[in-house]
């Protein structure tokens, strides 16, 4: 089943998109590879177990996750955005099987007299990047229409990367899970997109092991002081 309510999928089916050149389509093949740098289990706090192993455990515990977001999409009133059921019982428990302990953020960052309401942060610590979760009715491209926001999901945590030290960061609506990184080309989206209806609907695990393997919690910096030391880097 196709929720399509919002973007359309991936170009030709593929659930994995590059843009502006973050990332190059041999890179990610050298990640399915486990050839990479990084990608042996103890990299990824695993002991005693294959890596992908671990990975397929993984995929079908987020998959269970997946089909109850897909019934209380199902189910919700279409004047709902989704946002809590796409945290609550999608995002946040999807991010907690790749070893994310996910915060709320209590209040807005302001920077320079300007507000950036993201909603999480990957960790404990105040410097741990930024997670935005929207509704999975909010397009991550397009500003939302209800409240007063200056900026749709995609641009808030960009135009938040490159106005503070921190290199990268997360958006998803749900539907889509997007890696961005600070980049001084305002006006050019450099990001590498899952399609995360594609991968459980169409059971793409390999899309799926690229995510694990690029995404893990233990990919990004813990805060600050490591943001240009960890994996990703």
């Amino acid at each position: 089943m196709h929720i399509g309510t919002v973007e359309g999928r991936v170009s030709r089916g593929q659930a994995i998109r590059l843009e502006g050149g973050l990332f190059g389509p041999d890179f990610l093949e050298l990640l399915k590879s486990g050839d990479a740098p990084g990608q042996k289990p103890q990299d990824f706090g695993i002991e005693g177990r294959p890596l992908l192993e671990e990975i397929a455990a993984t995929y079908r515990d987020a998959k269970r996750y997946w089909e109850s977001f897909r019934s209380g999409m199902e189910r919700l009133s279409e004047d709902d955005i989704g946002t809590t059921l796409t945290r609550e019982r999608w995002m946040i428990p999807f991010f907690s099987l790749l070893g994310y302990h996910l915060e709320r953020n209590p209040r807005a960052y302001v920077i320079d007299g300007q507000s950036f309401a993201i909603s999480h942060r990957a960790g404990e610590n105040d410097d741990a990047p930024p997670v935005h979760i929207a509704g999975f009715r909010q397009p991550l491209d397009r500003r939302p229409e209800r409240g007063v926001p200056r900026l749709s999901p995609h641009s808030l945590v960009q135009e938040y990367l490159n106005r503070t030290e921190h290199p990268w960061g997360l958006v998803t609506n749900g539907l889509r899970l997007r890696l961005l990184r600070k980049s001084p080309l305002v006006r050019t989206h450099a990001y590498v997109e899952f399609d995360l209806e594609a991968i459980f609907e169409e059971e793409r695990f390999r899309d799926f092991e690229v995510l694990y393997r690029l995404l893990h919690r233990t990919r990004l910096p813990r805060g600050l002081d490591d943001a240009h030391e960890c994996w990703l880097e």
